[in-house]
């Protein structure tokens, strides 16, 4: 791809750069924050070459594709710092004020949600597999360890006894302080980049982060971590709020020591005596129910979750599941919903070579080789936006597809213990060592989601049909 030229382009179809507000990136997509709509030309940011589709949310979202994204959003942002200061300021300000009151509470909601995550997303991502490959080391040792009645020795345990042996205990011990550096610390990351999503001290924010991580809770009554990323997120809105108030009837000359003094006296004694007990009994009651609908919806639970989640991830509000997914980590060391989640690679996968193999589009034919093999490793945005969305049918037979994907998750106790991107890449979080089992549901899903769109795709002619 020529990022720049595609960058260009999407400018020019998006109005100019003094319509763009703001640009930022997730794995797979150019996020930009628009001022005026009308002027965005969709079918012919649909039609840019190396584009897989657009999505209209409260942003513009235009996929291009993992590792793709950030240097495409990299060269527009280039350009608008290279423009400088524009003449209609105020103007976009309005659009976006507008704009934003159109919103529903729900949408705004997931909005700030999926803003807070994705400049965590990579550091998840990594510390995610890296996470797992130590858990494939430590349970291979822990196996080794139990069926040859390996005894510790000193201080270290029978599981570090074998990984010693094979030379592998600094890389597991290095691998873990790597992954728990994020895990351990993801409220105070979290603080910050809530803070900065509603324009307050990022600072203050990781702060009252840490404040709920702090080993001295007990001594309030209260347990490390309690009520969770939501708390946090809760907490740290609140402190934005109250910032721009305090700040609004202090003296200037004042402003530095008294406005974050009086924030931070007066949110801590909040998030400690209210927001932590409160959040913790909405995290608690979430984690119970899902739990709840996981053990007593059996196959049914894991069918129609896994067939919602294309849907979910082509609208951009798979991100607002993070909290959840994270939340049960944290609760009970995995995370099943996670699991069901991805079984949408598998199906999207799945769809998308039938739509290779029957298609007589060349054009569609080149995107779709282009876009399996980067579902498989990673995420599946390209097969969807790129192959089954505009082949219309494909999008529906590979969420059917995923369905079973998901009854395999549910039948085969797959979890993961982590969180991160889907298909291979997902492998090193899966839990309990189950990975034959995962790749058994994924293939599964994949299957299914084949036969029902290559069935589907004679019935309608489609391999007759030509561009």
């Amino acid at each position: 791809m020529n990022y720049e030229n595609v960058g260009r382009a999407i400018v020019e179809h998006c109005g100019g750069l003094d319509n763009f507000i703001h640009v930022t990136n997730c794995m797979t997509r150019v996020r930009a924050t628009i001022a005026d709509g009308s002027q965005v030309d969709i079918p012919a940011l649909k039609a840019i070459d190396g584009v897989l589709g657009v999505v209209e949310d409260d942003t513009l979202q235009v996929i291009v594709g993992p590792g793709k994204s950030s240097k495409v959003a990299d060269v527009i942002n280039a350009m608008l710092k290279g423009q400088g200061a524009t003449s209609n300021v105020e103007e976009k300000a309005r659009l976006a004020r507008e704009k934003a009151k159109k919103q529903t509470r729900t949408k705004i909601i997931l909005k700030h949600i999926a803003n807070i995550f994705v400049p965590i997303l990579p550091a998840l991502i990594a510390a995610g597999i890296l996470m797992g490959l130590n858990n494939v080391l430590v349970n291979s040792a822990a196996s080794w360890a139990l069926t040859h009645q390996i005894a510790a020795a000193g201080d270290l345990s029978p599981t570090q006894v074998v990984l010693d042996q094979r030379h592998l205990l600094g890389v597991s011990q290095f691998l873990d302080i790597i992954s728990k550096a994020l895990f351990s610390f993801l409220a105070i990351y979290t603080g910050v980049t809530a803070a900065k999503e509603f324009e307050g001290n990022m600072i203050l924010g990781g702060l009252l982060g840490a404040v709920t991580i702090a080993p001295q809770l007990p001594l309030l009554g209260l347990t490390p971590g309690q009520g969770g990323l939501i708390g946090v997120i809760l907490c740290v809105w609140l402190m934005c709020l109250l910032e721009k108030q305090v700040r609004r009837i202090i003296p200037d000359v004042l402003d530095v020591v008294l406005t974050p003094t009086i924030v931070l006296l007066v949110m801590a004694c909040a998030l400690l005596l209210v927001i932590m007990p409160a959040a913790g009994v909405v995290s608690n009651g979430i984690l119970h129910g899902l739990n709840g609908l996981l053990s007593n919806g059996g196959i049914a639970a894991g069918f129609v979750l896994s067939a919602l989640f294309p849907f979910l991830i082509s609208l951009g509000l798979h991100h607002g599941l993070f909290p959840i997914h994270l939340e049960m980590i944290n609760a009970t060391g995995h995370a099943p919903l996670f699991a069901i989640q991805i079984m949408s690679n598998a199906g999207m996968v799945g769809a998308a070579t039938a739509v290779l193999l029957l298609t007589r589009d060349p054009v569609m034919k080149k995107i779709a080789r282009g876009a399996i093999p980067t579902s498989i490793l990673a995420v599946g945005e390209p097969t969807i936006f790129g192959v089954n969305i505009p082949a219309g049918f494909a999008f529906i037979t590979g969420s059917i597809g995923a369905g079973f994907g998901g009854v395999m998750v549910v039948l085969l106790g797959v979890s993961t213990n982590g969180v991160g991107a889907a298909g291979l890449s997902a492998l090193p979080l899966i839990a309990d060592g189950k990975y034959l089992q995962y790749i058994i549901s994924w293939l599964v899903g994949c299957a299914a989601a084949f036969t029902l769109t290559w069935v589907v795709g004679k019935l309608r002619g489609y391999d007759k049909e030509t561009a």
